[in-house]
């Protein structure tokens, strides 16, 4: 076959081949063009459904629907002594609850310190035993109140760390347990004899009462009980809640707050300290429950 004969048909199969791999990829590229939009909406609207259900999510945190009422135990270390109590809560809705708490607490004076000294003076009378010295009372607080426990941040994650303000109010009594003390006294008719009495602070005694030797110890704890003294009042409370892995049924909560009490005469702790009708304290406390329906 001649050479211009084979140039010419080699030139024909060059631009076929040309003009149809063209024509493929323009039709591939216009109808890339024109499903670009499609694509792009369908790619909008799983963007907004997922931004809607991370939404309602978010709305969601910690809110839990499971339960209608609680009821815990827990107890308080105290900035003035400790705290033991019990409370109820009954929801309203899912970021609100009321609020019911009993509690008892014991309060103990800044200055005061136990103390246990060696009885060498008068062995026969026994052992000494631990006493705090010039104190007057064991002073004891039951309050009764109602408030209300709002959510301000649901676990970040389910099952995760919630925080919760609580403040509740209510009345207060004050109970006042005379503090009894074996005091040592000596009599001399002709030889010395010592022997031991309890007693409480009075104004007959106060000076024996407030002289060191002369203490052997304190009395039993229950010596006193039926002299107790009852004095009313009211107190305020305000507290953040840190729940950890919250569970559905199992209340588990760390308390962070602050108590504050006022009744009608002074609380004497201390005989040798001003006395004030009011009390208030900082505390840290664990409770644990159970919720249901």
């Amino acid at each position: 076959m001649p050479c211009s004969i084979q140039r010419f048909l080699l030139a024909v199969i060059i631009l076929f081949t040309a003009d149809r791999t063209y024509s493929q990829s323009s039709g591939n590229l216009w109808n890339n063009v024109k499903g670009a939009p499609q694509k792009a909406h369908k790619t909008l609207q799983k963007g907004g459904s997922r931004i809607k259900k991370w939404k309602d999510h978010l709305q969601q945190w910690g809110l839990d629907a499971n339960y209608n009422h609680g009821f815990a135990i827990g107890a308080h270390i105290n900035s003035n002594g400790w705290t033991g109590l019990m409370y109820y809560q009954r929801r309203i809705n899912k970021q609100q609850s009321h609020f019911f708490q009993l509690s008892l607490s014991e309060i103990k004076h800044e200055k005061q310190i136990k103390q246990q000294r060696a009885n060498t003076a008068f062995p026969e009378l026994g052992g000494a035993s631990p006493f705090v010295f010039g104190k007057v009372n064991n002073v004891y607080l039951l309050q009764l109140g109602h408030g209300r426990e709002f959510l301000i941040l649901p676990g970040v994650l389910e099952g995760n760390i919630s925080v919760s303000f609580r403040a509740h109010a209510g009345i207060s009594v004050a109970m006042l347990k005379p503090y009894y003390l074996k005091l040592i006294y000596v009599d001399y008719n002709p030889d010395a004899y010592a022997y031991v009495k309890e007693e409480k602070y009075s104004d007959k005694n106060s000076e024996h009462f407030l002289t060191a030797n002369a203490v052997l110890g304190a009395s039993k704890w229950s010596k006193g009980l039926n002299e107790i003294t009852y004095v009313p009042g009211g107190y305020a409370d305000a507290a953040i809640v840190i729940e950890p892995l919250k569970s559905k049924t199992f209340i588990k909560t760390v308390t962070l707050g602050a108590n504050f009490s006022f009744h009608t005469k002074q609380l004497d702790i201390m005989a040798d300290q001003q006395a004030f009708p009011w009390q208030g304290c900082l505390y840290a406390g664990l409770s644990l429950g159970k919720r249901w329906k």
